[in-house]
């Protein structure tokens, strides 16, 4: 009979409480007063299609891999799609996560190793943001976790039972993330040099690679049916790098965010690492004790596992290691962003190694000392900061938009300018009828409406070259042509238009932006996209100056409505 392991009754009841603790922390705030953001958004919006063929289309032209967006058609299907419900699809995976990687732990070593492991992913501010966020990261992490089970388990056993679980949870790995497919192929190389390594006998080595073999057809199967996906994907237009640049501290942000329970790179870091332990000339104790901290503590404890020869551990981390070392080439090529999430498939695999090594430090003081200091920190942040992962809001929650717009004075035949976004992004939280007149110059139409340029691709990738010299220009001809044709030049006295900015892309002030044009450097790792929109946003807030007066500014998240009110 297949099983894994027994639990004595006070282990079970322990990790009944780490469930419990885990449960409490993830439904904790969790229904976001902004409503679901972009990526949250585009989530819903694809499993929502009725028509099949529709639901194909939008999975075809997102660039993920299509099992979330079937596992959250499934839960919308059976619960609802209201954002509560969408955030509780999190959780249940996340939940379960904990329950796997007590089984690593206890695999690895035993059920000390495995109650660590839970606890620390119970309290893992990375895995509570994602246990309420719609998207995909917290079943990939469940699928990430089968992955470590079942090799550990090939290692120990070499079960024909585990090499299909094995395969199984890797078809799932690739068949929700798109770089799980990265993931799954050092994770599977590196289990065949293990097994073919850690056998004397040649004739064994050969039987037991073709063994393994023979139980890989779920995941050739699944790729083959991920192809059309991979090659839409592959020759879709690319928005990686246009609103954020590579730089190596990132790669400290990424482990900061593993390790610590302050998230810094959830959507995107600041480009020096300086620039959190440094606050206003003056020394961010915040950020040394609860990041810098648990990040060397996290990093010294990784080492020590790796220097206690455990072969199990050494190959674990070799195939996240080498996948994550192929994240960063392909991001410091411009093909992606480095943020944390896009790694999370080696997190499963740190939390794990962390727990061994915690445990295994020889002297007490260090032991407990390390223990005690790294769960408290983690713990301390978690219960009394307002930045804490299950208080941490949605700032650029869609339903921001709609709340600022139905508070403002703005009758429904009035004019809306969305800026980033089209009116598509905001539909779920508008009423169904008496709608704003809606406009919109957003981040997949602003290359015709500003730079009169058809081709989007080549705006995207040549942008900088080409508009260099329309950034200069402010007043901008172009844009206010745009704003005298589509609205001043048709609007009554008395007739008012609001405009919506999302701040984070469209902050940067006039001045700033000649400053930047001045210096090469600057201008080279200055986000294109932040030069568009707030060039746009200066130019359009310039262009109702002389015939229109102010009737409301307000804000909400990271957005801001400008109520402007036509004179004569």
């Amino acid at each position: 009979m297949y099983q894994i392991g027994t639990m004595r009754s006070n282990t079970t009841f322990k990790l009944f409480i780490i469930l419990i603790v885990a449960l409490l922390f993830r439904l904790y705030c969790i229904d976001k007063p902004e409503g679901l953001w972009n990526d949250e958004y585009v989530s819903w919006y694809i499993a929502s299609k009725s028509s099949f063929s529709d639901f194909l289309y939008r999975m075809l032209q997102n660039c993920h891999m299509p099992f979330y967006y079937f596992y959250l058609k499934f839960w919308m299907f059976f619960f609802s799609d209201t954002d509560l419900s969408l955030r509780l699809s999190s959780v249940v995976p996340s939940i379960i996560s904990i329950i796997v990687m007590f089984f690593n732990g206890k695999e690895l070593k035993n059920n000390n190793t495995g109650l660590t492991a839970a606890f620390l992913t119970a309290i893992s501010s990375f895995s509570i943001y994602f246990a309420q966020e719609v998207r995909l990261y917290s079943l990939l992490f469940l699928f990430t976790s089968l992955t470590v089970l079942f090799f550990i388990r090939i290692i120990k056993y070499q079960s024909k039972i585990d090499f299909i679980l094995y395969f199984s949870a890797n078809a799932m790995v690739c068949a929700t993330h798109t770089l799980g497919i990265v993931f799954s192929f050092f994770n599977i190389i590196c289990l065949f040099i293990y097994l073919y390594k850690n056998n004397n006998e040649c004739k064994d080595k050969i039987k037991i690679i073709i063994s393994a073999l023979k139980y890989i057809s779920p995941f050739i199967l699944v790729l083959l049916i991920l192809l059309p996906f991979l090659f839409e994907i592959a020759f879709s237009k690319s928005l990686s790098q246009f609103w954020s640049n590579f730089s190596y501290s990132k790669i400290l942000f990424t482990f900061v965010d593993y390790f610590s329970p302050i998230q810094t790179n959830i959507v995107n870091s600041p480009d020096t690492f300086s620039t959190y332990i440094y606050s206003d000339t003056q020394l961010n104790y915040v950020f040394i004790l609860f990041a810098l901290i648990p990040l060397i503590i996290g990093c010294i404890t990784v080492v020590k596992s790796l220097l206690s020869e455990n072969k199990i551990i050494n190959y674990l981390f070799l195939s996240s290691f080498l996948f994550f070392i192929t994240i960063s080439l392909i991001s410091l090529s411009g093909k992606i962003i480095l943020i944390t999430k896009y790694t999370s498939e080696i997190y499963p695999v740190l939390i794990l190694i962390l727990s061994y090594g915690l445990l295994e430090y020889k002297n007490k003081f260090i032991k407990y000392g390390f223990i005690s200091l790294f769960i408290s920190i983690n713990l301390i942040y978690l219960i009394i900061s307002p930045d804490a992962a299950p208080r941490r809001t949605r700032p650029e929650g869609h339903l921001a938009v709609v709340q600022l717009l139905n508070n403002s004075r703005l009758k429904y035949s009035d004019n809306v300018l969305l800026t980033y976004y089209d009116v598509d992004k905001f539909e779920r939280y508008l009423p169904s009828k008496n709608k704003y007149r809606f406009y919109s110059i957003n981040k997949f139409n602003f290359n015709y409406f500003m730079f009169n340029n058809e081709d989007y691709v080549q705006t995207i990738k040549q942008g900088k070259n080409l508009y260099k010299s329309y950034f200069a220009q402010f007043p901008n001809p172009v844009i206010m042509k745009y704003s005298n044709d589509y609205f001043i030049r048709n609007m009554k006295k008395g007739e008012k238009i609001g405009i919506i900015f999302l701040n984070t892309v469209s902050f940067l002030s006039n001045d700033n932006i000649q400053d930047i044009l001045k210096d090469e450097k600057r201008y080279k790792y200055t986000p294109f996209i932040f030069l568009v929109f707030s060039t746009l946003r200066n130019n359009l807030l310039l262009s109702f100056k002389d015939d229109y007066k102010i009737d409301s500014i307000t804000g909400s998240g990271d957005w801001t409505l400008f109520v402007f009110e036509k004179t004569h």
